[in-house]
């Protein structure tokens, strides 16, 4: 491991991820280790030997927010959100010290918006999260970038609990193999066919199982993603329930959890498929949604509508969202778009701004006034980036705001995130 805050890292080498740690632990290291591994950056921060805050490069800003929902006591504004995340854009991971993700636990906890004590919990989930799949780093390179600066710390603990915590959960992710082999699949109802699978317990499932992983699914529905996994485990296992892929770019860390935990240990006593229904039909009455047992599987589709003057855009949109969970609803018409929507009631509504006719802001601020759409978000889609666009999207009403060109993975993240908070 280098020493010092040369940015040239070692070559590719076998990598003992505790050994790591207990040098840098030994040594009183003030630093950050950075490791590169899989096309994933890990960024682990010390003081005087004592681990303070750790992250990846893998979407920084989602795990922040994600971690923060699930901690904070109060459920903060969608504004706070899209705040930070503009803080956060497009800005590298390691364009401060420590990373510009601690600088914006700072920036909440001045604004008012979290306490000291939250951000010390806030600092410890995050970095549980990311040394799980940083413990099964088999291969990589690695640096020590020394610092000696004064900052706030808000967490500390000594990675030998802390890594112990962690290996205990990758050991509980272990046992559901060869069904599960990490949190970042995506869980979907394969056969709503099936004789055992009740009504009730159909329509629930239907609802949530939209393509959230099963780390987004614990957000959801409020509870530890090992619990989650665990009552659908049974489900999987009988084809009830199918698996997805990870989302690009959690593929990467579902490499590392998929290679570095095989072993033999799936060895589970049988367990009837009534038990496992029941607990689901338990745990997804628990706070995370209210639905009638007379609901029908195809209103668990997400509606979305979609307003652009361009075709091509609404094909790209309707492709990178074509699936079971969402149906796109494509408006080419800004003029007949507010009848449109009132018929369409959509779960979340994608507005262009440059349109002719009336233009997104003002279609935006038109759909505010209207009764069923004071709290269903409106994201503007726009090609412009300027802080004056953002500030007229924001007095028109809009929820959040999306720059063009998007990704799939951007487009599916946006939406899913916002069916996220609408269902807290």
């Amino acid at each position: 491991m280098n020493q010092g805050s040369s940015s040239v890292a070692d070559t590719e080498r076998t990598l003992n991820p505790i050994k790591l740690l207990e040098q840098l632990a030994t040594s009183q290291a003030k630093g950050c280790l950075r490791i590169t591994a899989n096309d994933i950056v890990w960024l682990l921060y010390f003081y005087e030997g004592k681990l303070f805050y750790a992250n990846h490069s893998l979407e920084p800003i989602e795990r922040l927010e994600q971690h923060l929902r699930r901690i904070s006591p109060v459920i903060l504004a969608n504004q706070v959100y899209t705040d930070l995340r503009e803080q956060l854009k497009e800005a590298n991971l390691e364009a401060t010290y420590p990373s510009l993700d601690y600088q914006a636990i700072r920036w909440l906890i001045a604004q008012g918006h979290i306490s000291e004590q939250t951000a010390g919990t806030l600092v410890k989930s995050i970095t549980k999260e990311v040394l799980q799949p940083y413990l099964l780093i088999t291969s990589g390179t690695s640096e020590l970038l020394a610092r000696d600066t004064a900052f706030p710390i808000w967490w500390s603990g000594n990675f030998l609990f802390v890594t112990k915590e962690c290996q205990t959960e990758l050991q509980a992710w272990q046992a559901l193999q060869p069904a599960i082999l990490s949190p970042y699949q995506r869980p979907y109802l394969m056969n709503v066919e099936h004789p055992l699978l009740t009504p009730d317990v159909k329509v629930k499932l239907s609802k949530i199982l939209i393509g959230f992983s099963f780390r987004q699914l614990s957000l959801l529905l409020k509870q530890d993603e090992l619990t989650v996994a665990n009552n659908l485990h049974r489900l999987i296992n009988n084809r009830i329930v199918g698996l997805r892929s990870p989302q690009p770019p959690f593929e990467r860390l579902h490499q590392l959890y998929t290679a570095g935990m095989e072993s033999d240990r799936f060895n589970e006593k049988d367990q009837s498929i009534t038990a496992t229904l029941a607990a689901v039909d338990s745990s997804t009455g628990a706070g995370a949604t209210s639905l009638s047992t007379g609901e029908l599987i195809e209103q668990a589709t997400y509606k979305i509508a979609c307003v652009d003057d361009s075709p091509t855009i609404l094909r790209e949109i309707n492709r990178f969202l074509d699936g079971d969970s969402f149906k796109v609803f494509p408006i080419v018409d800004s003029g007949t778009a507010l009848m449109k929507i009132i018929r369409i009631n959509p779960d979340i509504i994608l507005l262009d701004v440059g349109m002719p006719t009336i233009d997104g802001y003002k279609l935006c601020s038109m759909l505010r006034k209207h009764p069923a759409f004071k709290k269903t978000p409106i994201v503007m889609v726009t090609g412009n980036t300027g802080i004056i666009d953002r500030a007229k999207a924001k007095m028109a009403g809009s929820t959040d705001y999306m720059t063009k060109p998007f990704t799939q993975a951007g487009l599916i993240e946006m939406v899913s995130r916002h069916l996220m908070a609408e269902h807290q």
